[in-house]
């Protein structure tokens, strides 16, 4: 089985970096929204220092270059890790390599790389390095049961921080009447079981919590963990049906899958074969060596996770008059006892974004602002931007992308629900301008092969599902105001390259 999970995590790895690679010209090369050469020397300003000191506040290869080639190479080279590791050489070194590829592109991508899939990659990926072999003969059970640990975290934490946020629609399993349209990028599946009854949605939420939040601790009983990995895969299975979220449900049913002792259609084990006694003695040795770096490995690991894991709980509960002065205290008492102690070392490792917190949606979104970009050549006809999968034309049908993971059609529902934050639309919109092949090509077809536009306005809609019987429409939507002026493509200026850096 640990050969198996290995093998499956690489082939994750291998969706995520094409995913990554057909995109990146247009989302951080040399002429994308958010250059990655431009984010360096920004760093390189703040940071000072020397090589040691930016390669360990900002670790990435990126310091060397961040030239295009730059990019694509590490592209490249995850791709090709990953098919290695696919083909058989699933070694600690591969993962180790595959670790340090994906985590220089996640500082080089900025906010397009700052989802909660991406640090789950990088902290599966660091289990996955214990777990790989060290020699013919080392025990693998420390690295299973840190992606054993880490699927149980990941689990807990989506439902516990849903109730410790407080937010009502959670409490009074209202959560689904919304969620449907309010997520990030629909499929066509999401309209239809937006309307299903009422009772159905208020019992999903009551089993997905049921699942997170119970299930998990299920798995520590032998008898009960097959059964309660098929119901962690079921649930995964829903969502990916009901939503695009990338590469996030596939890698974590890999991470549940790490629970079977043996995989799940496999028909019994065969033992190992014993080495001859000629190489028995040296092998035996290298194994406990191997062993023994395992282990240390796990209970360096395991003790921050538990502190971050802590940390994410405390956090999740608002500091508010409403709060139950009980539960502030208790989350006092956990902080003091778990995480004031390792403060030194998560500061030290957060760099690394390696051991994380985890938990989407722990605040419910109940409407759905959507941003319009509209174009125009003399300034009275104006057409609407296509994008690939975000909603627009109320006429077309939700897209699925999984498990492509389009970063920008993502991030323009965050852009949506806080326009001031989202200081990189004033990039894009100088792309627009350009007309950059590069960032065209996240687009639509259509806006694939438009003229670069002289006038560019940005409006604010209110998105909901066209209710059954409004013929071949998928949504209606009501204008709430303009997100920015008329820009012309002769007055505008293009904002500092730092803009929407963190």
């Amino acid at each position: 089985m640990p050969r198996l999970l290995l093998r499956l995590l690489a082939g994750v790895h291998l969706v995520a970096f094409v995913s990554l690679w057909v995109q990146i010209d247009g989302l951080i090369g040399s002429r994308g929204i958010l250059p990655a050469r431009d984010f360096f020397a920004y760093l390189e300003r703040v940071l000072g220092g020397g090589t040691l000191e930016r390669l360990t506040n900002a670790p990435s290869l990126l310091w060397f270059s961040s030239s295009d080639p730059a990019l694509h190479a590490l592209c490249a080279a995850g791709v090709l890790l990953a098919l290695l590791a696919i083909a058989g050489m699933a070694t600690a070194p591969v993962f180790g390599a595959l670790w340090l590829c994906y985590l220089s592109l996640v500082w080089g991508g900025q906010t397009f790389l700052a989802f909660q899939w991406d640090t789950l990659l990088l902290e599966a990926t660091l289990c996955a390095v214990v777990l790989a072999p060290l020699g013919r003969h080392t025990d693998p059970r420390p690295g299973v049961w840190l992606f054993r640990l880490l699927a149980v975290k990941l689990m807990f934490l989506s439902g516990a921080v849903k109730l410790l946020s407080l937010d009502s629609t959670w409490w009074q399993l209202t959560a689904l009447d919304v969620h449907y349209f309010t997520q990030p990028l629909p499929v066509a599946a999401s309209w239809y079981v937006h309307h299903l009854p009422d009772w159905f949605h208020r019992l999903s939420v009551a089993i997905m919590f049921a699942v997170e939040l119970v299930v998990p601790w299920c798995l520590f009983w032998r008898r009960l963990r097959r059964p309660g990995v098929w119901l962690l895969l079921a649930l995964q299975l829903l969502i990916a049906a009901t939503g695009n979220y990338g590469f996030f449900n596939l890698l974590t049913a890999v991470l549940c899958l790490s629970w079977l002792d043996r995989p799940p259609f496999a028909g019994p084990s065969r033992p190992d074969k014993p080495p001859s006694s000629s190489t028995a003695a040296p092998r035996r040795f290298a194994g406990v060596a191997g062993t023994r770096i395992r282990w240390l490995a796990a209970a360096t690991i395991l003790p921050l996770s538990l502190s971050v894991t802590a940390r994410e709980l405390t956090r999740s509960l608002p500091r508010g008059p409403d709060t139950p002065a009980t539960a502030v205290r208790l989350a006092e008492l956990v902080d003091r006892i778990l995480v004031e102690p390792a403060a030194p070392a998560l500061g030290a490792i957060a760099p690394f974004r390696s051991i994380n917190g985890y938990g989407l949606f722990r605040a419910m979104t109940t409407s759905r602002p959507e941003i319009v970009v509209t174009t125009s050549a003399d300034g009275v006809t104006w057409s609407e931007l296509a994008f690939r999968f975000k909603p627009g034309d109320v006429n077309r049908p939700p897209r699925a992308a999984q498990p492509h993971m389009p970063r920008l059609d993502w991030q323009m529902w965050f852009a949506a629900l806080d326009p001031g934050r989202a200081d990189w639309l004033g990039s894009f919109v100088a792309r627009l301008f350009e007309g950059e092949p590069a960032v065209l090509g996240l687009l639509g077809e259509a806006s694939r092969r438009a003229e670069p536009p002289a006038y560019v306005r940005l409006r604010l809609y209110d998105y909901t599902f066209s209710e059954p019987g409004d013929g071949a429409v998928w949504w209606r939507r009501e204008l709430l105001y303009d997100l920015s002026p008329v820009l012309e493509r002769e007055a505008f200026v293009q904002p500092p390259s730092e803009a929407g850096l963190r």
